[in-house]
């Protein structure tokens, strides 16, 4: 299953690179954005690749973007857990989620874009798994999932604004929300919301104390809500045990 989630990971890599630039993800062969050079079969071995060319082009020598390898790991780890977890019509459906969320990741990372098509465009489909008996919570908990994941995020953001008039929280993020909400429902929307923003305050603090970067930087949220979603998912049994004895 590893090694299937390190496949998997190197194809949500060219995915991702293209979806957001509204390329073909199937043509043209995979190639050095940077010269342009057509990729061999060697060069394209995940996670191996890349150390052995140790970060950069065989070709031209630019450096590769370290989300190749982060992206592929966390796949591969994703899937593993995913497997030991959940029976055979759970593990599709979450692994669709979750390569949705990881597609996600990457956009937002390197470009603070969430493409509609790895968020939004998957709301339905959840809906529908939900009803089908393929996801843990039922059809209609999947829309109201949608719904609360879409409107408590805009809510929040609408707030802020109207006290900083700043913005604070992108589109991108209220319609990941809502394909979030539509794989987990209500509870999962919350929690996420929750664990997200205790990460990504933690981690942002810590970030912008080591790179002496202004307050005011702009960090990437839906990682933290992807990661968030990803707790509830593998996680939520034992959240609700402890929430409960609290």
């Amino acid at each position: 299953m590893a090694l299937v989630g390190l496949l998997w990971g190197s194809f949500l890599n060219v995915v991702a690179y293209r979806i957001i630039r509204h390329e073909s993800i199937a043509f043209p062969r995979s190639h050095c954005p940077h010269c342009n050079h057509t990729l061999a079969w060697y060069d394209l071995v995940p996670l191996f690749s890349w150390l052995a060319l140790k970060g950069s082009c065989r070709y031209c020598a630019a450096p590769i973007s370290f989300l190749y390898p982060f992206i592929e790991l966390l796949t591969a780890s994703l899937f593993v857990l995913l497997y030991n977890q959940f029976d055979l019509p759970y593990i599709l459906s979450y692994g669709l989620f979750f390569s949705a969320l990881i597609v996600s990741i990457r956009t937002d990372l390197e470009h603070l874009l969430i493409s509609r098509l790895a968020s939004l465009c998957l709301v339905p489909i959840g809906i529908m798994l939900a009803i089908s008996g393929w996801l843990p919570i039922t059809g209609t908990e999947s829309c109201l999932g949608a719904i609360f994941g879409y409107a408590l995020l805009w809510g929040t953001a609408v707030v802020f604004k109207r006290i900083t008039k700043k913005e604070g929280i992108g589109e991108g993020d209220f319609e990941l929300m809502a394909m979030i909400g539509s794989f987990t429902g209500p509870m999962g929307v919350w929690l996420t919301i929750t664990a997200g923003s205790l990460i990504g305050s933690i981690v942002s603090v810590v970030y912008l104390v080591i790179t002496k970067k202004a307050p005011n930087t702009k960090i990437p949220f839906g990682p933290f809500l992807a990661l968030g979603a990803i707790v509830f998912v593998l996680y939520n049994q034992m959240i609700t045990t402890l929430m409960n004895q609290v």
